[in-house]
């Protein structure tokens, strides 16, 4: 008895590391198939300013009736997705929905930076590549472009979703999350083992995936940086 659960456990942690193995190498390959944007392609990913048409309700709600225009509702939205963001792991598990939330929020923060600094962007782009004017605040708005990016991938969404829907979509998943009810369960050590074991080869696999890209990132704000 014991034996052959010492082998289902093997098994089992075999079965894991061969799934590991394969999101890594699938990650790893298609992160060099992909043959990465110039400078020039960057800044058109960033997008243009425009005042959203629309917003969630709940939004709308937490606005207030006072807070009309955008530039208010754009700031509001930033101090409270900071506050959210800084929150402990056990608010979030008992109010699963505000990180959601503040997701929304974040497209109002990304889309007012970019109104600030769209002038700038323009005059990036006549002057590159012989002058580099700049250079500082387009490196700043690329990284907040990324970040953006991997937020609305993780709800199958990409940079060509508008606002509207990106903050919808956030909006009702957070929604969804907070009509749920926390009940304390007991977890066997089997699973305690099997989640740690998890998350150590995925912190790993994590780690390497975050190095190079992190690496073909530092390189075009190099290039940025040198001019």
């Amino acid at each position: 008895m014991y034996y052959l659960l010492f082998i289902e456990r093997i098994n089992l942690k075999r079965k894991i590391l061969f799934s590991l193995l394969f999101i890594f190498v699938f990650t790893h390959k298609f992160s060099y198939a992909e043959k990465p944007l110039t400078v020039v392609q960057e800044v058109a990913q960033l997008g243009k300013f425009s005042e959203p048409s629309k917003y969630p309700e709940g939004m709308l709600i937490f606005f207030g009736s006072a807070c009309k225009n955008f530039t208010c509702r754009a700031e509001k939205a930033t101090k409270e997705m900071a506050l959210t963001f800084k929150r402990s792991k056990l608010y979030h598990q008992r109010k699963p929905g505000h990180q959601l939330y503040a997701l929304a929020m974040f497209e109002l923060f990304y889309l007012n930076e970019l109104k600030k600094k769209e002038k700038r962007i323009e005059k990036f782009i006549l002057a590159w590549p012989e002058k580099n004017k700049y250079g500082k605040e387009v490196i700043s708005l690329i990284k907040l472009n990324r970040s953006k990016e991997k937020m609305r991938k993780s709800l199958g969404m990409d940079l060509n979703t508008s606002i509207e829907e990106a903050m919808a979509r956030y909006w009702i998943m957070g929604d969804f999350l907070q009509k749920g009810v926390i009940k304390k369960k007991k977890i066997s050590k089997d699973i305690k083992k099997r989640e740690k074991l998890l998350a150590k080869y995925k912190k790993a696999v994590n780690k390497f995936n975050s190095a190079l890209k992190n690496k073909e990132e530092e390189d075009l704000y190099n290039k940025i940086r040198k001019k």
